[in-house]
């Protein structure tokens, strides 16, 4: 069975890897050009570890590790007026974090595919036509070729659930917040600490990455949905949002690279009712986005590739009863963490001064561990492969 992935990103690399294991033929097409990844840190914990360490992958990653052993709440003269230790994260996930970069971790899935799947890059669909038979689909070349089935695993602004599914409107939800962040030069001596800066509807964090001498900047304000915002416009808009902050923000928005380097999107969930028509199914960030809120997008992304391709081998290849599995499995899984990320974006970022204090406060009464069960069940960050 030929099983067409539209994007090679975590979800994508993670479901061709176990479709392959379990005897399917994947094919990838990804719209990047080969080797290009970049993006921002993820705390990696439960069901994504576990389908890690299935994989073979742990010790890869460990090797590309983020140094991260604490995060820290400064105000704008950069006094710390909250911390959070690391081994609060794994008291509370109940088991290993592992701080790595997003970038980090596709390559080593790449890694687990090479030689074995197929992967098209700079390739898209742009037309879809099933039959009772198969998926017919038309290339950005104009190429037209058949497949057994059609996965989409192209992340939030997902081409293939526009053209199966309808609209990204009939199914984003806004959180109410823009994102955007770069890397550069390492020049403000870090060290193994996460730092947020908040002030009045703005949020600027900023960390070390595992390359030596580089950090990423990241950014977060308050903001109705724009839609996507031009590349040649985005530093601007940053410098705007961000004017008056204090810290090293100024130092950050004058060290930012070519705007073209810089990524900028809404903060948006995707909310389906159903991920599945026909011979098409969707997976990640396409059919259930949780946004960063959640810290658990990546992996419930690879939770949910990993449990499609088991149900597919389960099921010997009949779509149906494996898309129907599959959603039953993981559909509530993502909706319960999808309202706990609502949940958390209503307080992530104060609009007022006092209310910024009083975040610094409640964080400093969380930092404690009698409070790990509390933030256990704010997150529900355990395993959904607890049970195999």
């Amino acid at each position: 069975m030929r099983i067409l992935i539209s994007g090679g990103g975590v979800a994508g690399l993670t479901l061709a890897y176990w479709l392959h294991h379990r005897g399917f033929t994947p094919v990838v097409v990804e719209r990047s050009p080969e080797g290009q990844v970049g993006g921002y840190g993820i705390d990696f914990f439960g069901t994504g570890y576990d389908i890690a360490e299935r994989m073979g992958l742990v010790q890869r990653l460990e090797q590309g590790r983020i140094p991260a052993d604490s995060v820290a709440f400064v105000n704008e003269a950069g006094r710390v007026r909250a911390r959070l230790e690391r081994r609060l994260v794994e008291e509370v996930v109940e088991g290993p974090s592992l701080p790595v970069m997003h970038g980090t971790l596709e390559q080593a899935l790449a890694g687990t595919v090479n030689g074995n799947v197929e992967i098209r890059h700079q390739q898209t669909i742009t037309e879809v036509r099933q039959s009772d038979d198969g998926v017919a689909v038309t290339f950005a070349d104009g190429r037209e070729e058949d497949f057994d089935l059609l996965i989409g695993a192209d992340g939030v602004h997902s081409a293939t659930r526009r053209l199966v599914f309808g609209p990204e409107r009939d199914y984003a939800r806004h959180l109410g917040y823009h994102l955007a962040c770069f890397p550069l030069p390492d020049d403000h001596e870090l060290g193994p600490t996460r730092f947020h800066y908040t002030s009045q509807g703005r949020q600027v964090v900023v960390y070390r990455t595992d390359r030596p001498g580089e950090m990423i900047a990241l950014f977060l304000y308050k903001a109705r949905d724009e839609g996507v915002i031009p590349r040649a416009a985005r530093l601007a808009r940053l410098r705007k949002e961000f004017a008056g902050m204090g810290w090293i923000t100024p130092r950050l928005l004058d060290g930012a690279p070519a705007d073209a380097s810089i990524f900028m999107d809404s903060m948006t969930q995707i909310v389906m009712p159903g991920w599945h028509h026909g011979r098409v199914a969707l997976v990640g960030d396409a059919c259930g986005c949780m946004t960063l809120v959640s810290a658990q997008g990546v992996s419930m992304a690879m939770g949910g590739a990993y449990l499609l391709a088991k149900a597919l081998h389960r099921h010997l290849g009949d779509h149906r009863a494996a898309f129907a599995e599959y959603e039953r499995r993981m559909l509530p899984e993502v909706a319960h963490r999808q309202r706990n990320a609502r949940a958390v974006a209503r307080t992530l970022i104060p609009s007022t001064r006092l209310g910024t204090s009083t975040q610094n406060l409640v964080m400093r009464l969380l930092a404690r561990k009698v409070f790990a069960p509390v933030l256990r069940r704010r997150f529900g960050a355990g395993s959904i492969l607890a049970a195999g």
